[in-house]
């Protein structure tokens, strides 16, 4: 039963939410509404419990949920949402896991690799001490690139700077910040405030080639402003080092790099496409 239902105010959520409604209608044939847990309100672009494992894609549903099971991934609480970015993840990626990772390289020419890669996860934690959790990652003998994926979320993680974020930065972060970020970009304040990706950027080792990327939507311009810091916070040796897909440019890239007889592959691109892609203009906020 529905509970009740706003609209956000940002426009490029609000159309996202609308087109997922009516993909959740359409294509998964789904009509209940799903729950909201923290309010208890009911959205369309939610799935009813019990549907959860429709919010991946049908080309790769079955064999992704039967690695899921086998695997130590924690699945988000929205991750029934289907504008979770993690299902979106998911989503994008698994298929080159698939069929024991047999295609993995096509990754390598996506992103102009230099080395053979050798392996990628979900949900990799560069430094287990430090804690940082990121989306994906993919590993050649002599480096990795971590990935953070955003769909509709309006900034990226913030950190409250009470004592023990106050604490971890004073003991984790700040003795290795120098030579990472601008001199201006330092301080506790501004880490906290960009804590998501500064803390991406800090994992990035001294003395490695590991890299950070964001994949984000164009149209999405709610992190327009925390893209342009993180490029201009980061220092000139990590500058690229920090890397930005977009994801209407990305998936154009990717699905030009699908061998055409790979047809389950670009099949799931194409509805890849169709749920995560917006065709119509978003009207402007302002």
């Amino acid at each position: 039963m529905r509970l009740g239902y706003a609209m956000p105010k940002h426009s490029y959520k609000a159309a996202m939410w609308r087109h997922l409604a009516a993909y959740k209608r359409s294509t998964l044939g789904v009509n209940e509404d799903g729950i909201w847990r923290p309010t208890r309100k009911s959205y369309p672009h939610i799935l009813p419990f019990g549907y959860q494992h429709l919010n991946i894609l049908e080309p790769y549903r079955e064999e992704f949920w039967s690695f899921f099971r086998k695997s130590t991934i924690t699945l988000h609480s929205d991750f029934h949402h289907l504008s979770s970015s993690q299902a979106m993840c998911f989503n994008l990626f698994y298929p080159f896991l698939a069929e024991e990772k047999r295609h993995l390289q096509i990754l390598r020419a996506v992103f102009s690799l230099n080395e053979a890669i050798e392996d990628a996860e979900f949900e990799s934690v560069p430094d287990p001490v430090e804690g940082t959790n990121c989306d994906f990652c993919i590993k050649t003998a002599k480096s990795k690139r971590f990935f953070e994926l955003k769909l509709t979320e309006e900034k990226f993680g913030t950190a409250q700077p009470d004592e023990s974020h106050l604490t971890k930065f004073q003991n984790t972060y700040l003795p290795t910040l120098d030579g990472k970020f601008e001199p201006g970009s330092t301080s506790c304040e501004t880490f906290l405030k960009h804590y998501q990706l500064m803390r991406n950027v800090w994992n990035l080792g001294i003395g490695t080639s590991d890299s950070f990327a964001c994949v984000v939507p164009k149209a999405n311009d709610c992190l327009t402003g925390e893209i342009v810091f993180l490029v201009r916070c980061v220092s000139e040796p990590y500058r690229n080092r920090v890397k930005v897909y977009y994801l209407e440019d990305f998936v154009v890239t990717l699905e030009k790099s699908i061998p055409r007889e790979l047809e389950r592959m670009r099949e799931n691109i194409r509805l890849f496409r169709a749920k995560y892609l917006l065709d119509i203009p978003i009207p402007s906020a302002r």
